[in-house]
């Protein structure tokens, strides 16, 4: 009977501590202190736009960084650049396509702790239905039960099919930055 109890107490204290370690790297997004920044260059000036409505699911635990993961979607029609002419013409059909597409969406498939302690999230970024491998660089800080999620990444938007090919009205390479408060 001694034996069997404690089996039973051995058992329940692995399955908390199971159950406690995969919790404690599920994140949800803080969206009101959160963004997702691009940047571009329009006729030889740098312009930044944000998007202003986008979803994260992080699963992630600094000290085991090979079993995390992370999706990040955004609307494409919430782009603001602070230009309204600049913003109608990305919700062209030659451009985010919103009506056809819209969803962006990044989803990691390994992620990999590098020598200088940030990390990188090789996946897969799909935008207006094409999709590319993207290499995401990050930063993750952990405060308790808090984190601060801070990622960035290029993206040659004619890979993916976006705008016109001529490239001197706005440049091929457009930079992301992603920014994230996460709590548990």
């Amino acid at each position: 009977m001694v034996v069997k109890a404690r089996r039973i107490i051995l058992l329940t204290l692995v399955a908390g501590t199971a159950f406690g370690a995969a919790e404690a790297s599920e994140w949800q997004l803080v969206p009101d202190s959160s963004m997702v920044r691009f940047i571009g260059v329009q006729e030889g000036s740098a312009f930044r736009g944000r998007f202003q409505n986008f979803t994260a699911m992080i699963n992630f635990d600094p000290a085991n960084p090979t079993s995390g993961k992370i999706i990040g979607v955004v609307k494409m029609d919430s782009a603001n650049t602070g230009d309204a002419e600049r913003d109608a013409t990305l919700l062209d059909e030659d451009w985010f396509d919103p009506g056809n597409h819209p969803e962006s969406r990044f989803e990691s498939e390994r992620i990999e702790q590098l020598e200088d302690g940030t990390f990188a999230a090789h996946g897969q970024l799909t935008i207006i239905g094409n999709s590319q491998p993207v290499t995401m660089s990050f930063e993750f800080e952990v405060s308790g039960s808090t984190a601060q999620f801070s990622g960035s990444f290029d993206i040659k938007r004619l890979d993916f099919g976006v705008g016109w090919d001529a490239t001197n009205w706005i440049d091929d390479e457009v930079g992301v930055q992603i920014e994230l408060d996460l709590q548990q």
